[in-house]
């Protein structure tokens, strides 16, 4: 955890806005297993899709067992059938890898709180700050970030709005703090191609803020 303040915008290399599709927005309550319905045990499967640059699905994987893990190949085998994107764009407009790292979550009696997805999907970075703008006490920024093939970042922006429902849209001032800590601290895991070799990418990734008081 950093201990920091607020600083003034900073100049930073920006990947050009890719568009990512939401793959939370994949899944319908029909998916639900009866098993997982029936044993009323909410689960959360950190997923970690890939899609080739020409935004056909490359595969997905979890980042981690929901305890379950059945219910993470199911999760897995629904974002691999369903899912496509527009093709991602490195930082000088050329063709990339995208990774889109998110939990998709399998809830009983309602959606799940902030609580439960941090503890199930930590930030990628987490800032203490003396203070936030408009008293907010935490803000979770969704980024996208530029990831070489050795995990460097080497460039970051906001994710598209349209296409994130983090609180912390409303606070762009954030962003290039944030994205200044992830190319400084934060070390990725490469894309890897078809053949297994390490290639540049396009990658999602968050920041959470918490002050200090």
């Amino acid at each position: 955890m950093a201990w920091l303040t607020l600083a003034a915008q900073l100049p930073l290399a920006l990947p050009p806005g890719s568009s990512f599709p939401d793959v939370r927005g994949l899944f319908s309550p029909d998916d639900m297993p009866a098993y997982v319905q029936m044993a009323e045990i909410n689960r959360f499967v950190p997923t970690r899709t890939t899609f080739r640059p020409d935004g056909t699905v490359q595969g997905c994987t979890s980042e981690g067992s929901s305890g379950d893990a059945q219910l993470d190949r199911l999760t897995c085998a629904i974002i691999e059938r369903r899912a496509k994107a527009e093709p991602a764009k490195w930082i000088d407009g050329s063709p990339a890898y995208a990774v889109i790292r998110v939990p998709i979550s399998w809830t009983i009696g309602g959606p799940a709180s902030e609580g439960e997805l941090r503890k199930a999907y930590p930030p990628d970075l987490e800032l203490l700050v003396s203070q936030l703008p408009a008293h907010h006490r935490t803000a979770s920024l969704a980024l996208v970030v530029a990831v070489d093939p050795s995990g460097r970042v080497v460039g970051c922006n906001e994710r598209p709005k349209s296409t994130t429902r983090d609180q912390a849209k409303s606070l762009p001032e954030l962003v290039p703090i944030a994205c200044e800590h992830l190319i400084k601290e934060f070390t990725a895991t490469p894309a890897h191609d078809a053949a297994g070799y390490p290639v540049r990418s396009v990658q999602t990734a968050s920041v959470v803020f918490t002050t200090t008081r």
